[in-house]
């Protein structure tokens, strides 16, 4: 099973809620799954990615690439109250993309209509511009730099946009 779809288990038990219900379809997830990209020299596609588990974690670098086939997306970042406590955010702090009408989460792989009820575990801090294109990093960089380096890490990757 992709790791998304076991963290999405795990927290919908733990909490009491049913994310199943916002689970990507096939069409979107095939959609997604074939972006393919240079991680170093080697072509990587986002499939093996979310195999590996290589989103969890890696929430802007995911959020990023994904919302590269998505017109009119933006890159949000703040606090998601379903995943305080997790291992990779212990806070809540997460990054994800918003359309006109919907969240769509690359770590939980789900998209959330805005008017529903769940949208309310998003809290949104801010809308986030990347610095960076997807050749810039790659899974492993990101990883070694948000863990050792967090402050330059966020401030090198994004300006970020007031006024939302």
């Amino acid at each position: 099973m992709i790791p998304s779809k076991s963290l999405r288990k795990i927290i919908s038990k733990r909490r009491k809620i049913k994310l199943e219900r916002y689970a990507w379809s096939k069409e979107f997830e095939k959609k997604i799954f074939d972006i393919v990209f240079l991680d170093g020299s080697k072509k990587t596609t986002l499939k093996e990615i979310f195999k590996n588990g290589y989103n969890i974690g890696n929430c802007l670098l995911t959020a990023h690439y994904v919302a590269t086939i998505l017109q009119d997306s933006s890159i949000c970042t703040g606090k998601v109250e379903i995943l305080k406590g997790t291992k990779n955010s212990e806070h809540g702090d997460h990054v994800w993309i918003e359309t006109e009408d919907y969240i769509i989460d690359t770590t939980l792989m789900i998209t959330i209509n805005k008017s529903d009820v769940y949208a309310k575990f998003y809290k949104k801090d801010y809308t986030i511009v990347p610095n960076f294109s997807p050749a810039d990093l790659n899974y492993e960089c990101e990883s070694y730099s948000k863990k050792n380096y967090p402050e330059e890490y966020f401030y090198s990757l994004y300006k970020v946009e007031y006024g939302e």
